[in-house]
């Protein structure tokens, strides 16, 4: 049987109480954005007890990832006008509970995921086409910008995944929209040695889930075995793996209902970082995932060195585009820490159109030596083959002549047995030790040893331990980078500017070039400017002041990508993308833990 259902199940009761989890402000949908479909409001018994209110009109506490809209603010009275108390308090009273009452019974949202799966699972991704009434307006609105993805509804936007999918048979709105929710996940997770994806379907009509399943499933042509699955009254539960899914669907569901993913210590700590509504949230246990790809103890253990812990990332719309902000639970503190000013010294850069700025950690040379040894015991360790010889004789000019003979009768298909044999011969020879004439000689270049490697790494990171570095450019249609519009800079922790100068200028002199006319370099500063950088600043830009604002207050890295002006110096590259406008990208740390941020920006 494909199915499980229970005739006993009760209806999600809800969420249960916990500590207070943040919620964004209380907006109102915009005039002619996505509304939800009109329903009728559940019965609610006169004098029951409404929902208490916190701080500023928010909703009760929901679990991590539950998002409620908070209902609209009090209306302003009109000039003039003078209204009671008790009708404000009433009309918020009321607009609350028809706030609540609306997302859970109306909106096709669907239970938290993570309570459906067990909490040993390795990596979670959740998608939540419908997480408030602010995000949805804006995923359609952004995607509208760029051609083909123009959609009325997130409906649209699943019809057509499953287009693209090629399943033959299906039918997206009957088999597909007519029961599918909003909010799904899915899982790694390990049973029994064996690898399983674990998912997890909002479900808003269980005989309409039954029934678009085992088309589905028909269509993939899978069986039982390997995708297993069970209908509830507001979800679906899946497994699917190479044999077993059965068995796996059962211990999922077993221990979910004891120790779900949601309230495992790692994963919630995570969750509750992540503020404000997600249209897709990624949570990866390393440890887990490195025991899920099966490695050896030797690989996990230098893995481990470099990371650990959990990870989770968050993927949301705002106003001007996307962002996907991350952070790292490690065990160990995050070794680049950054600097409160290293965003304000990269908006006094010229406004170019690429950007990019570090502060380099203080233990630079300790963590260049770790990094060296791990990427060592990673990859192979120390190269110590030596080059190797050829062991057959060369062609002698007459064999020559005899191979290329031979040759254009292999490839016109005219040899005989014997004379292709002698072909293949002297192939092999002519490709392994040449011509007498032009003999095969081992003339690579393998490059500096382990220790030339070392010993520059660590002139290197002693000159720029504590150090800001800046660089910046535009684009060129002909070069690529314009040369002259160039800024780079150096600024150290102590007074040797011109020792790393003397260091840059020897190891150019190696490859047989010179530095540029125009670098300078006096105490701690050393800088090259070129005759024709970009006028203004990148802080005189919105989109980067933006962008700095919701930086990490520590920020240790950042870039930033003028997507318009690329788009402007290079047509072709940007056709069907004319939408992009900027790329920007920090990272920094937060409470030794490693954090960051990513923004998309789009054009009007």
């Amino acid at each position: 049987m494909s199915s499980d259902a229970n005739p006993q199940y009760q209806q999600y009761p809800g969420p249960p109480s916990g500590p207070a989890y943040g919620s964004p402000p209380a907006q109102q949908p915009p005039p002619g954005a996505y509304q939800p479909a009109q329903q009728p409001v559940p019965y609610v018994e006169p004098g029951a007890p409404y929902p208490q209110q916190g701080g500023g009109g928010q909703p009760p506490y929901l679990p991590p990832g539950a998002y409620v809209p908070v209902p609209p603010p009090p209306p302003r009275g009109g000039r003039g006008a003078k209204v009671a108390v008790a009708a404000i308090l009433s009309v918020v009273l009321i607009a609350a509970v028809g706030a609540v009452v609306l997302f859970k019974f109306v909106l096709k949202g669907g239970p938290d995921p993570a309570e459906s799966f067990p909490s040993t699972a390795a990596m979670y991704v959740e998608f939540n086409l419908d997480p408030s009434f602010d995000q949805t307006p804006k995923l359609l609105e952004h995607l509208s910008k760029f051609e083909d993805l123009d959609y009325d509804s997130t409906d649209d936007i699943l019809a057509d995944l499953l287009e693209e999918s090629g399943l033959e048979g299906v039918d997206a709105e009957e088999d597909l929209s007519s029961w599918l929710g909003n909010r799904h996940g899915l899982a790694m997770w390990d049973f029994n040695g064996q690898p399983y994806a674990v998912v997890s379907l909002a479900s808003t009509d269980s005989g309409k889930a039954e029934d678009g399943l085992a088309k589905i499933r028909a269509a993939a042509g899978v069986q039982e075995d390997q995708m297993a699955y069970t209908v509830e009254d507001d979800h679906v539960l899946m497994v699917v793996g190479e044999t077993g899914a059965a068995d796996a669907l059962d211990a999922a569901k077993s221990e979910a209902g004891s120790s779900p993913l949601s309230a495992s210590s790692g994963y919630e700590e995570a969750r509750s970082w992540l503020d404000g509504d997600q249209l897709a949230v990624y949570w990866v246990d390393i440890d887990g995932i490195a025991q899920l790809a099966d490695m050896a103890p030797a690989d996990f253990e230098q893995l481990s060195q470099l990371y650990s812990g959990q990870l989770i990332a968050g993927f949301s719309a705002f106003d001007d585009g996307f962002e996907l902000s991350y952070r790292h639970f490690g065990s160990e503190d995050d070794p680049w820490t950054g600097s409160e000013d290293l965003l304000a010294g990269m908006g006094d850069l010229p406004a170019a159109d690429f950007a990019a700025t570090a502060h380099v950690p203080e233990n630079i040379g300790e963590i260049a030596e770790e990094a060296l040894g791990a990427y060592g015991l990673l990859y192979g360790g120390e190269v110590t083959a030596e080059p190797a010889e050829p062991a057959l004789d060369p062609l002698t000019a007459d064999e020559y002549a005899e191979y290329l003979e031979l040759e254009a009768g292999y490839y016109a298909g005219t040899l005989t047995a014997e004379q292709e044999s002698r072909y293949l011969d002297l192939e092999n020879r002519y490709w392994t030790a040449g011509t007498e004439e032009d003999p095969w000689v081992d003339d690579y270049d393998y490059g500096p040893t382990e220790e030339e490697v070392q010993a520059m790494v660590t002139e290197f990171t002693d000159l720029l331990a504590g150090a800001d570095l800046s660089f910046a450019g535009d684009f060129s249609a002909d070069e690529g980078v314009s040369p002259e519009s160039m800024l780079l800079s150096a600024h150290l922790a102590e007074d040797r500017a011109a020792d790393l100068q003397a260091l840059v200028e020897e190891l150019v002199a190696e490859e047989g070039g010179t530095l540029p006319e125009g670098i300078t370099s006096e105490g701690s500063e050393i800088s090259y400017t070129g005759s024709e950088t970009a006028s203004g600043t990148l802080s005189e830009d919105p989109r980067f002041s933006d962008f700095a604002a919701a930086a990490p207050d520590r920020s240790a890295a950042a870039v930033w990508i003028d997507f318009a002006a690329a788009a402007e110096t290079f047509p072709e590259d940007f056709e069907g993308a004319q939408a992009l406008s900027a790329f920007a990208w920090a990272h920094g740390s937060d409470n030794g833990d490693g954090t960051g941020v990513l923004r998309l920006y789009l054009t009007d």
